[in-house]
């Protein structure tokens, strides 16, 4: 029942969706979160976004029509374009635990039911599972290369910038907000709200402090701005915008 409601008949496959096209409610709600990462990011691979993330990058690298520049042309994002990525990350920020625990079991009895294989597009799942449920969301052992927003208590010891590999401008900006939050700093924007909400080990406390960071999170702050900062230097974005983002 949970995989018919879940996968009940797309309106169009993901290679088919138009970001020119302002999307319908039903044309992206119950699509697992794979899709709704392409269709977002869709929207920027048309404006020459070349990709850090090594499945996106591996993904658009297949379309014939993607062409990477070294900095996608911002002036190539329309209004209708964008309206449709910040719709799309909207409702991937706000799925509620309940939610995303239905899309993990299906994805579970899925792997199940193939005798413990797992596909490219169900591995992928899992691992942004993981991140919103900030830990392995399969089951046994957890992959050793999990990243630090798949298992956060890799941000226990000092990152190092080859770490940081994989991580989107995006990622990044949701990894140092990782590290504030394991120290229960709460969070003001709805967007962040909604993603940390889903996170098993956080506990907001209205009483947090910087005094709580460790010498080890400062330093990955640190190293993690940085990055930031070489990647989009000329960002002054409202607080929320960046998950939208590429």
């Amino acid at each position: 029942m949970l995989v018919l409601l879940l996968l009940a008949a797309a309106p169009f496959p993901v290679e088919k969706f138009d970001p020119e096209k302002l999307l319908a409610e039903d044309e992206y709600v119950g699509r697992p979160l794979r899709e709704l990462t392409l269709m977002r990011n869709i929207v920027y691979a048309k404006a020459h976004n070349p990709f850090r993330r090594k499945w996106l990058n591996a993904w658009f690298s297949k379309q014939k029509w993607y062409e990477p520049w070294e900095k996608k042309d911002d002036s190539l994002v329309s209004s209708t374009a964008a309206q449709n990525a910040t719709m799309l990350a909207n409702y991937e920020a706000m799925l509620p635990i309940e939610e995303l625990t239905k899309r993990r079991d299906v994805v579970r009895a899925r792997v199940k039911a193939a005798g413990g294989k797992v596909s490219p597009e169900d591995d992928i799942e899992l691992r942004l599972l993981s991140v919103r449920f900030g830990g392995w969301a399969g089951e046994g052992p957890a992959p050793a290369d999990l990243n630090a927003l798949e298992d956060p208590s890799k941000l226990d010891k000092l990152l190092k910038l080859g770490d940081l590999d994989d991580y989107s401008p995006r990622d990044l900006k949701l990894l140092r907000n990782a590290v504030f939050a394991r120290r229960g700093r709460p969070f003001k924007t709805p967007m962040v709200q909604g993603h940390f909400a889903t996170v098993s080990w956080y506990k907001p406390d209205p009483a947090y402090k910087d005094a709580r960071l460790t010498e080890i999170d400062k330093k990955n702050v640190q190293l993690i701005l940085s990055l930031e900062q070489k990647l989009r230097p000329e960002k002054d974005e409202p607080p929320d915008q960046f998950y939208g983002a590429a």
